[in-house]
């Protein structure tokens, strides 16, 4: 990061390493109370905003990140920028992280401005209680993410797979 783009409002968080740090914090407290929903949201949260933190401190420069204007079919101008185009390489990678921006953008928003998204979360309820038995191995009650009518997403492997890939995007070399 160039010194006149170090955060100042972040208290100690001051690389994506530190966020990604955070996240596995965050997960940690979500894997000893999988259905605590402030675990399940700031997982997510910090999950999202690594889209930031990486972008800000290693591809702000790159040719492939930069604003530009594109034209669609209708000959319609429209301004895309650089963040926007990096979030959009980074889903194609991990198409997960699509999921995180959803339920950050909820939590931020309240209301999506997207009206044709249909997504939302749900609270699955299981046959088991995960007290007595794995939530990896048996049907226990656990946060979804409801596609439609038909398709239901585990939020916790949804989760996981941002997690192991920002563990290899944050630590490999750039």
């Amino acid at each position: 990061m160039t010194p006149e783009l170090k955060p100042s409002l972040t208290f100690e968080f001051n690389n994506s390493k530190k966020i990604f740090e955070n996240l596995l914090e965050e997960y940690s407290d979500f894997d000893k109370q999988p259905l605590k929903s402030r675990f399940a949201m700031n997982c997510a949260i910090n999950s999202w905003h690594l889209t930031d933190w990486t972008f800000q401190e290693f591809f702000i420069n790159d040719i492939r990140f930069q604003d530009k204007i594109s034209v669609d079919k209708k000959e319609k101008e429209n301004f895309i920028q650089g963040i926007v185009l990096y979030q959009q390489y980074l889903t194609k990678l991990c198409p997960e992280l699509e999921y995180m921006r959803l339920i950050t953008n909820g939590t931020k928003h309240c209301i999506l401005k997207d009206k044709n998204r249909k997504e939302k979360t749900v609270t699955k309820v299981g046959d088991y209680c995960s007290s007595d038995y794995s939530r990896h191995d048996y049907d226990v009650t656990r946060f979804m993410i409801k596609i439609d009518n038909d398709e239901n997403i585990d939020f916790e492997k949804t989760l996981i797979k941002t997690v192991k890939f920002w563990k290899q995007f944050v630590n490999e070399p750039k």
